[in-house]
């Protein structure tokens, strides 16, 4: 007797249902995106115990005719494709008629619709895939799709599920990225009896803000351009405004989210240096293209796309961001960040050379002259500041390594970085320096991330900063789920000297902030900190650590960013005092060095 056998339809249906449903959250996609093919202009989810003990999807849309309702819930049954020239010209999310069939051998599955010009809807009962009953019920337009004790015939399925509050913020997430990919379409989202997602049909922007914040209002740059019929459009945040992961980025291929393996690295390429090691752009970008270009039937859940030419879909990406960062990303530096402007005052007891004034040159010493020009006592980083009532740096507070005043004359032997003299910038980006022990090329933006980062954490352990009450009181507008999250990490932040306080909605208002963020970027420093939090739990030893990487983060000088020469040679001094001034906080380098020999090689002479 032969061992190949033919399998059962409720078998088949089984197996398909678990290459079709993944999760609670994969189930809300496919009957989302039945009720958006629909031409729904309102849908309303709701579920109970993260979707396992009940999920009800209620749209307005055209509706299902008496006679196709009992197909609708017959595998490979569908209304989208007749022939395969249907299914390379797609314009529908759902095409292949087979998720009801397999949520329906899953669960127990009720089917209400009704549809124009008749006075009665209609209702069907499915278990375990097959109509059990059908009757006429009082008419109303559109679908409603009732799903209640899923899994419960394959009780091993749930065993691999995650937690309840784990599945439910999937379905939330799940529900808001579909709904900015349909900024025409209402959604209303219940969970356990209570709306924890609500929206109005609106414009493409507001959509965005409306999903994930009103604090992203002035930090998005539009994108639109087209390419041999090709069109990419929506939105990235400017280089100031990101996050440590990679969830604010959203992709969408003829309004469908799609998974697309080279967006990372594209906009990584794009943004380059302009962001610091560790961050990531915000991202919510949509590809309208030709419908016989993109095959959408490579995946089961259709999480992927392929294109008939993946190059040219990275080129449109490409341009389309490299033209908006080109035009909105100045290269001047407007403002030197506060704490760094301020002149350190003259250490009398210092052996190492001071800098002088101009920047060219680090002065031998108070009043005596170099071959770069003659230095004067009066400069504000060679001797006393003259300039009444205006404060300077300690040099106890520069680092957050040994306390300098403990090393009296011999404190230059713990320093790795001397130097005597700098030759300004190059390409916009590297310093110069000459060091008794050589040249060193000094990238601006890793070494000033360095000083901010002991100074901060200097600050936070010592307890050395004051938290400062603001007399109007920052809001951060956020979805409910992520209010509720960060409020539940009040204590935390309450510890680094932030007050955060609930007010309405997805609304959070902050009270006081502590003296080493810088003013401006408070709603910067404090989101990424809470991105942190929320991609990792650091332990307390940890906590100020990462509140001073988010601060040197934010606060430290750019790529590009115009700094004059009397500030460079403070910045080159505060870094000379840094417990590390090798590696900036995220294990880059600050600086390279050049030996006297190193040159002397190079150039034969030796």
């Amino acid at each position: 007797m032969g061992i190949i056998h033919s399998l059962s339809p409720d078998l088949i249906n089984q197996i398909a249902a678990g290459e079709v449903i993944e999760s609670t959250h994969s189930i809300l996609k496919e009957l989302i995106e039945n009720s958006i093919d629909a031409g729904a202009s309102k849908i309303e989810i709701a579920t109970e115990s993260a979707g396992l003990g009940r999920i009800l999807v209620f749209d307005d849309g055209h509706g299902i005719t008496k006679e196709d309702l009992p197909l609708a819930v017959k595998r490979y049954a569908t209304s989208k494709i007749q022939n395969f020239h249907d299914l390379e010209h797609l314009f529908t999310f759902g095409f292949r008629g087979e998720a009801l069939a397999s949520i329906a051998s899953v669960s127990r599955l009720v089917i209400e619709s009704g549809t124009e010009g008749n006075r009665t809807a209609n209702r069907v009962v499915v278990e375990e895939g097959k109509i059990v009953s059908e009757e006429e019920i009082p008419f109303f337009q559109g679908t409603k799709i009732e799903i209640k004790d899923l899994f419960y015939n394959t009780p091993v399925r749930r065993k691999f599920l995650k937690t309840e509050s784990g599945e439910e913020k999937k379905n939330r997430t799940r529900v808001q990225t579909m709904a900015l990919g349909e900024p025409s379409i209402s959604f209303r989202y219940v969970q356990n009896g209570k709306e924890v997602f609500f929206v109005q049909k609106e414009e493409p922007l507001e959509r965005v803000l409306s999903v994930y914040g009103e604090n992203l209002r002035d930090h998005l740059l539009p994108v639109h351009t087209s390419r041999n019929g090709m069109t990419l459009r929506g939105f990235i945040s400017h280089p100031d405004f990101y996050k440590s992961s990679r969830t604010g980025q959203f992709f969408f291929v003829n309004n469908r989210s799609v998974e697309l393996k080279f967006s990372a690295q594209i906009l990584k390429r794009c943004y380059g240096e302009l962001l610091p090691s560790g961050a990531f752009p915000y991202a919510f970008l949509f590809f309208d293209l030709p419908r016989e270009f993109v095959d959408v039937n490579v995946h089961p859940q259709k999480k992927e796309v392929r294109f008939l030419s993946e190059e040219t879909v990275t080129g449109i990406l490409f341009q389309g961001i490299t033209e908006v960062l080109r035009t909105s990303t100045p290269v001047e530096f407007l403002e030197m960040r506060r704490r760094l402007s301020m002149p350190i005052p003259y250490d009398n007891n210092r052996n190492e050379s001071s800098f002088g004034e101009g920047g060219l040159g680090f002065g031998i010493g108070s009043g005596s002259s170099s071959h770069f020009g003659n230095q004067t006592e009066g400069s504000p980083l060679l001797g006393p500041s003259h300039i009444e009532g205006r404060p300077g740096f300690s040099l106890e507070g520069i680092g957050a390594g040994t306390n300098l005043h403990l090393l009296g004359e011999n404190r230059s032997k713990h320093h790795l970085f001397v130097p005597k003299k700098h030759f300004g910038v190059i390409f916009e980006t590297f310093i110069l320096a000459e060091a008794e022990d050589g040249l060193y090329i000094i990238d601006q933006h890793t070494a000033h991330e360095r000083i901010r980062y002991e100074e901060v954490l200097r600050d936070l352990k010592s307890k050395a900063y004051k938290s400062q009450s603001l007399l109007t009181p920052i809001r951060l507008e956020l979805t409910k789920e992520e209010a509720e999250e960060m409020i539940a990490e009040k204590q935390r932040f309450s510890e680094l000297g932030i007050t955060l306080e609930p007010f309405s909605g997805g609304t959070i208002l902050i009270r006081e902030v502590p003296s080493y963020i810088d003013p401006g970027k408070e709603t910067e420093t404090i989101l990424d900190l809470w991105e942190r939090f929320r991609s990792k739990d650091p332990e307390e030893k940890e906590l100020y650590d990462e509140m001073a990487k988010c601060v040197a983060c934010r606060s430290a000088i750019k790529k590009g960013d115009q700094v004059s020469d009397p500030i460079i040679g403070e910045l080159l001094q505060r870094l000379s005092y840094c417990e590390n001034p090798s590696l900036c906080p995220h294990g880059r380098p600050t600086l390279i060095k050049l030996t006297r020999k190193d040159l002397e090689t190079m150039f034969h002479r030796i």
